[in-house]
């Protein structure tokens, strides 16, 4: 148990797991997520008196030697999202959710055991299947989408370049799904956002933002344009670069049964067997293990024979064989476009 822990009572502790919908198996360890001060201000906070907190209290604020005043407290507690704002640009403190996404992002996991961040990863993918499960019930019944909403789209490498002219900024992230899962070795910082939630990304130029994706496609990551379009016609979301091990949306395409849907799958690898000389490069590249590479040896004899098998069923378009391909023997052939697809209107 923490020092934080023992200092809470049963009582408080219980109300601070419903205020922020925290699981409480993390309780024993929230001096990791809290400092005593933003625990302090959670359990006292006070709708009804928040809102001119900030602009009224510009003396020393005595939650914490370290801030010299209430306003700056609470604007750390912003950037931690420990807090959030209101429409009023009051602070109230943020869900648990928020709070576990920028803490994996920026401040590491500590010493966390791993028992308690694979419950922690599973206890986050169950509230994203929870949350977008409605949204993709509602397209399956329907057939129409909410283009405000952003949707996520595999996208070839050429459209994901092209896409980053057509916002006016690019902030550069660590991705999120990585940061939580942690599944696998490949580049970390390479989500490339439209907006920049709580000021804590770095504005890069569009040429570093489009060196950064080729770098991460030739690393084996796909493109994901996770995007919406606005009332005003702005696109909002980002360029993911994504892979299979620890991407929630995939996760929740294998959890749901909607692989091909969300993310939505737009092209299909065509692959021309004739020109393939077995290279196995495809094989090595494909998330989805869509190739497979057969060995097979003639009449007992010493010399073998390859081939490369393609599995449609398990190609979800997203490139990465036929950039990789030193034969041209595999080309992405577009689907009928999809109602949910919005790139075409970009």
């Amino acid at each position: 148990m923490t020092t934080m822990k023992n200092k809470l009572s049963c009582e408080e502790t219980s109300h601070l797991c419903e205020l922020l919908g925290m699981p409480g198996f993390i309780v024993p360890w929230l001096d990791r997520f809290y400092e005593p001060a933003e625990i302090a201000w959670i359990l006292t906070f006070d709708p009804e008196s928040s809102a001119d907190a900030t602009s009224k209290d510009q003396g020393p604020f005595h939650g914490g030697h370290v801030h010299k005043s209430l306003s700056e407290f609470l604007a750390r507690c912003y950037g931690r999202a420990v807090a959030n704002r209101d429409a009023d640009g009051n602070h109230v403190p943020a869900g648990f959710h928020q709070r576990y996404e920028i803490w994996s992002l920026f401040e590491g996991w500590q010493d966390i055991p791993d028992e308690i961040r694979m419950r922690l990863n599973q206890w986050e993918l169950e509230y994203f299947v929870e949350t977008k499960q409605p949204i993709i019930q509602d397209y399956q019944k329907s057939g129409l989408r909410d283009k405000t909403v952003v949707w996520p789209e595999y996208v070839l490498l050429a459209e994901a370049q092209a896409l980053i002219d057509k916002v006016p900024r690019i902030f550069l992230w660590p991705c999120n799904c990585r940061a939580m899962m942690k599944a696998c070795s490949k580049p970390e910082i390479v989500c490339l956002r439209f907006e920049n939630s709580r000021d804590l990304g770095w504005e890069i130029s569009k040429q570093r933002a489009k060196d950064i994706m080729l770098a991460a496609h030739k690393s084996g990551l796909m493109q994901s344009a996770e995007i919406g379009i606005a009332a005003d016609g702005s696109i909002h979301g980002a360029i993911c670069n994504c892979c299979s091990d620890c991407c929630y949306p995939v996760q929740l395409a294998n959890h749901l049964n909607v692989a091909g849907l969300y993310p939505l799958r737009r092209y299909l690898a065509d692959f021309n067997a004739e020109k393939c000389t077995t290279c196995g490069r495809c094989v090595k590249r494909c998330p989805f293990q869509a190739f497979s590479l057969d060995s097979k040896t003639s009449n007992g004899a010493e010399g073998s024979s390859k081939q490369v098998h393609f599995s449609a069923d398990r190609c979800r378009g997203c490139g990465l064989c036929s950039t990789t391909c030193p034969d041209d023997a595999i080309v992405m052939r577009p689907l009928e476009p999809s109602p949910l697809s919005i790139l075409s209107e970009i």
